[in-house]
């Protein structure tokens, strides 16, 4: 009986630990602190480096990222560069829906459509705009154009999720 009784402890707590182990794939791991990840970045640029960055304000979302206002968030960072020949622009969202992902992916395509066809405007703007990426992970959605720190951003903000 003690055996017996041994054994069915073992299974439950073996089970009980495998039930508590895992994190679905990573699909309940709570989404980084996305204007953390911005300070961060732009801090690793130094004082010199770091273009005038101003926020998208709420009456401006629906002017840059058309739809995007209709999706709930549970983090928006949103900034642009103060002067438009500068190619910088950082759309951070964690929409409260992973289920919106990609419809809000496709919003923030379309604004880097919209900058390379000529929104842009200076050659040089025009083609960091075409290395500007838009990446999901989960249900955080990202545009990144860092100009020429396009590769630095992309790979700080990939590792948040590794």
């Amino acid at each position: 009986m003690k055996k017996l009784i041994s054994a069915f402890l073992g299974i439950t707590l073996l089970l009980a630990l495998s039930a508590c182990g895992g994190n679905g794939g990573g699909q309940n791991k709570e989404a980084p602190d996305l204007n953390q990840y911005y300070e961060d970045f732009m801090a690793t640029l130094g004082a010199d480096n770091t273009p005038a960055m101003m926020d998208v304000e709420a009456e401006y979302i629906g002017q840059v990222y058309p739809g995007l206002e209709t999706y709930g968030t549970k983090q928006a960072v949103m900034k642009m560069a103060a002067i438009t020949s500068v190619p910088f622009e950082f759309a951070l969202i964690e929409v409260e829906d992973a289920a919106n992902a990609q419809a809000v992916a496709d919003i923030l395509q379309a604004r880097v459509d919209a900058q390379i066809d000529g929104g842009a405007f200076y050659p040089e703007t025009i083609a960091a705009w075409e290395k500007a990426q838009v990446i999901t992970h989960g249900s955080v959605v990202a545009l990144i154009c860092a100009g020429t720190e396009q590769e630095q951003a992309v790979e700080a903000f990939n590792k948040l999720f590794a």
